[in-house]
């Protein structure tokens, strides 16, 4: 009779009880040859688990299984191919399906009978009870570990070396953490991986920077000497307060609480639907709205070839809603254009925001929000309305249709607006005074700013800038457009 040996050892169990892949390949060959069986394939799954099928060499058995290369499977002991009640199940479903035996050179199992599998299915039972059982004690320790503001062993986190005992800041890691945590306020993680990368510098690995590993630190605790534990539950990537969390004195911060705890309310307002526009290359695209339907204005680019031959980029803003259904009569207007009229009429627009009482000095968001998400419930409301109209046969389908394509898109500005607002909220905001001081110094500043550094600007300062053009300008971009800034808060 042919027979195929699998044989299964993690590293824990090859150092505490001895199931070495030698010594249970040695036992299963004495095994066979007791039986004049022979030995046509052995399968070696060297520190993987039984908690479930996903092991290279067991799968690999399973295909050699269905072309009919052996009759019998021999293991050392059932948990060696799964401690899976379910798992045991499919495999004896596979077994049988192509008249395959199953031994166990240490325990005796008839699988062709129903007592057989009764008795295996009990052996199986226990044996995931002891999985189980060891995974919630090692869970407890970790946990307790954790409180007790311990390391909990893995990858060592980037910037640090462990000598078994504490943490030690590695100095050029280190500037390098500094330096993600100041490009994180207005560049993105691709962006701040590709810089890291561009210049030089390197993971612990080795490797090239990836947004993914640039997001993982400007997430991580432990910059300000808090470990997380979250028992494997996937949590890594929710916000710290849904995490466990543990100060520790076995590790120096490397960024201040404040500039980590500011960067988690920037990522944070990252996640909403207009996220992307706070990190962008464009000055304006998180305040600017379209005077025509109060819709967003969305930025793009264009390349001109001058008459040198040299390749000129420019930047245009364009209607969301003009982008979406072509329902808006908005033209591109360029950024440079844009930024020189912002620039012209700034005094005009901000000079009487401090006239005013101090309590009206910045715009009420709390207000603002309100107003924004009851305007969304009673566009939300007519949507139903005019699909329980649909139902009772009081309209055709092209008057639903027609109806849903202008409510659809109000639902999508509102949305838009009601996250813009939540965004304002929760970003760290500026006193009247340090408001009065940048916008005195708005012009002066400007000259001398980078791109971020304008962004930023202007988005310290504008919560919404409105702004309008003549009807029938072409949409390319083309000739200049003649605009004007309706209104700025």
């Amino acid at each position: 009779m042919k027979v195929a040996l699998y044989i299964r050892v993690s590293t824990e169990e090859q150092a505490q009880h001895g199931y070495s892949l030698a010594a249970q390949e040695e036992r299963l060959r004495a095994y066979a040859m007791s039986q004049d069986w022979k030995i046509v394939k052995v399968y070696r799954d060297e520190g993987r688990s039984a908690k479930d099928l996903k092991r290279d060499q067991l799968q690999r058995m399973l295909t050699d299984l269905k072309v009919g290369l052996f009759e019998v499977i021999l293991v050392y002991r059932l948990d060696r191919l799964t401690r899976s009640v379910l798992d045991l199940y499919e495999l004896l479903k596979i077994f049988d399906q192509h008249d395959v035996k199953f031994k166990s050179a240490t325990e005796v199992y008839d699988t062709t009978t129903a007592i057989g599998r009764l008795f295996i299915t009990l052996v199986a039972a226990l044996a995931q009870w002891e999985r189980e059982n060891l995974a919630e004690r090692v869970k407890f320790g970790m946990l307790k570990k954790a409180s007790l503001g311990e390391w909990m062993g893995g990858i060592i986190p980037y910037g640090y070396a462990f000598d078994g005992e504490s943490f030690r800041v590695i100095k050029n890691e280190a500037d390098i953490i500094k330096k993600i945590f100041k490009m994180g306020k207005t560049k993105g993680m691709e962006k701040i991986a590709s810089i890291l990368t561009k210049e030089g510098y390197r993971t612990k690995k080795g490797f090239n920077w990836s947004g993914f590993a640039v997001h993982y630190i400007l997430r991580n605790p432990v910059y300000i000497g808090i470990f997380r534990y979250n028992d494997g539950s996937g949590k890594t990537y929710q916000s710290l307060e849904e995490q466990r969390t543990f100060k520790s004195d076995l590790i120096d911060p490397i960024v201040t609480e404040e500039e980590f705890w500011d960067m988690q309310k920037i990522l944070d307002n990252r996640k909403h639907q207009y996220g992307k526009s706070l990190t962008g290359k464009y000055y304006f695209t998180s305040v600017l709205r379209c005077g025509k339907c109060g819709a967003y204005m969305t930025g793009t680019a264009y390349k001109y070839k001058e008459k040198n031959g040299e390749i000129t980029k420019t930047k245009y803003y364009r209607c969301s809603n003009k982008v979406r259904t072509k329902g808006c009569t908005m033209p591109q207007i360029q950024e440079r254009r844009l930024a020189e009229e912002l620039i012209r009429v700034f005094d005009d627009l901000t000079k009487s925001w401090f006239s005013k009482p101090q309590a009206k000095q910045i715009v009420d968001l709390d207000e603002s929000a309100k107003a924004a998400a009851k305007k969304l419930d009673k566009i939300r409301k007519a949507i139903d309305k005019y699909k329980l109209m649909f139902i009772n046969d009081l309209i055709d389908i092209e008057e639903l249709n027609n109806q849903l394509s202008v409510l659809k898109t109000q639902e999508e500005n509102s949305t838009a607006e009601l996250n813009k607002q939540s965004e304002l909220k929760n970003a760290t905001e500026l006193s009247p005074q340090e408001l009065e001081n940048l916008i005195y110094h708005f012009k002066s500043v400007w000259d001398i700013a980078e791109d971020e550094e304008r962004k930023q600007l202007i988005t310290s300062i504008f919560s919404e800038i409105v702004i309008d053009a003549k009807v029938g300008s072409s949409y390319g971009p083309g000739t200049s457009k003649h605009f004007w800034l309706v209104s700025a808060k």
